[in-house]
């Protein structure tokens, strides 16, 4: 069974370098995700919300994302102010 996850996200307000900062760790960070865990999509402008943007990823295993959210939550804390998640089954 595959899961989804919709991350909706809200960035802080941050200076010209601050957001450079960001781009690069959100890069570098993207390189040590779970074989399990796929990024499918990343989406700027999430329009209709009063989010910046969103990802979508899935898994596999819920608990492997699951257990695996304080780790992305931990990284990216210092320029995401909020995030709203969806989770959603794929249908087979």
């Amino acid at each position: 069974m595959t899961w989804a996850f919709l991350v909706f996200y809200r960035l802080c307000e941050m200076s010209k370098e601050d957001a450079e900062k960001a781009r690069k760790s959100w890069e570098k960070f993207k390189k040590t995700w779970p074989s399990g865990i796929r990024l499918v999509g990343e989406y700027t402008h999430a329009w209709g919300t009063e989010y910046n943007g969103l990802f979508l990823i899935e898994s596999d295993s819920s608990d492997e994302f699951l257990n695996w959210w304080p780790t992305f939550k931990d990284q990216v804390r210092w320029y995401v102010s909020e995030t709203k998640t969806v989770i959603a089954q794929k249908r087979v």
